[in-house]
């Protein structure tokens, strides 16, 4: 008996030393959101806590900037492993612009990876995609312009088009200014509708009278931004150009799906937070630095279309798009 003692105290130093070893294993996360959490952070965190234990902490910036300023202030506190940002915004207000570095970017050790922002480059986050003194990466999840231009292009009738954004958002801007300048090589007229601003905020009463010049300027096709304001607001927005029989493109998903815009071509945000989960799991495993992971967006997109919307308007893509289309509100269809 005399020996079971030290035999037990053994025992039991071995599994303590056991179980502080997986708790020294897991990493910690911060996520740093602009409207809450999205289909992004959902993939990001199910791609990730598959492959690793990981302990999350959200800091939701709730669409105001003096809160995320509050949130980057105080984010080197939770002495993560890597921080996860949504967003232009959000991405840009912690690591600043190439040319003009944040704090943060100078001097922090933390590792980056970002997803959902529209144009690393255009936005200045990075000079070019493989920009080597970075220590940080991210997902893109916007579909090539051109890409975008040769679909709508397909669609009967279509031969002006105004893009509806909120002229604060930086990543809504860059994108107007961008699809604009290809409109003269798609024979296309393009017009920008920025929402009027009021005590630095877009004004959602506005609206109206936008929409009122737009069907002045015989505007057939209203383009939808990667916009956060106007994806927040998609409901109101849609509802009412459609109501004047403004047909509705969306650069991203969630209009589509949720606010019934008609149609668009999309990179999924589960998919990109899923690829973005990937790149970070490449870090927190240190398999690659994050210079070393590569700053890209998703190579294959989805269409989709909204039937109810297109019952609604009475228009409809062409067979040509409709069979490599994803098609919701297919109750209306079999009506």
């Amino acid at each position: 008996m005399k020996y079971l003692v030290p035999v037990l105290i053994a025992l039991l130093v071995s599994v303590s030393t056991s179980v502080m070893a997986s708790s020294n294993d897991s990493k910690q996360v911060v996520m740093l959101l602009w409207r809450g959490v999205t289909d992004a952070e959902r993939g990001f965190m199910d791609y990730l806590s598959s492959q690793m234990d990981v302990k999350y902490t959200l800091l939701d910036a709730k669409r105001d900037k003096e809160t995320l300023n509050q949130h980057i202030a105080q984010i080197e506190r939770y002495e993560s492993d890597l921080i996860y940002t949504f967003g232009t915004t959000t991405t840009l207000s912690l690591l600043g612009t190439e040319d003009k570095p944040s704090d943060f970017r100078v001097n922090s050790n933390t590792p980056v990876v970002f997803s959902i922002v529209t144009d690393p480059v255009g936005s200045k986050i990075v000079s070019s995609t493989t920009e080597s003194t970075r220590n940080f990466t991210g997902v893109s999840h916007i579909v090539p312009h051109k890409v975008q231009f040769n679909a709508i292009q397909k669609l009967p009738n279509i031969q002006t088009m105004g893009i509806v954004f909120n002229p604060l958002e930086n990543n809504a801007v860059i994108t107007a200014r961008k699809i604009q300048m290809l409109s003269a090589k798609f024979g296309m007229d393009v017009y920008l509708y920025p929402l009027r601003t009021k005590n630095s905020k877009p004004d959602l009463a506005s609206l109206d009278a936008v929409i009122d010049t737009m069907l002045e300027d015989k505007v057939q096709l209203a383009y939808l931004p990667p916009d956060s304001y106007i994806i927040s607001q998609g409901e109101a927005i849609i509802e009412s150009l459609h109501q004047q029989g403004i047909a509705t493109f969306s650069a991203t998903e969630s209009p589509i799906r949720k606010h019934n815009a008609l149609f668009g071509i999309v990179s999924r945000y589960y998919n990109v937070g899923e690829f973005a989960g990937h790149k970070a799991e490449q870090i927190l495993t240190n398999k690659q630095i994050p210079q070393e992971v590569p700053i890209e967006p998703l190579s294959q997109y989805s269409y989709i279309v909204n039937i109810g919307a297109a019952r609604t308007l009475d228009y409809y893509p062409p067979v040509s798009i409709l069979k490599i289309s994803e098609l919701i509100g297919g109750n209306e269809w079999q009506e």
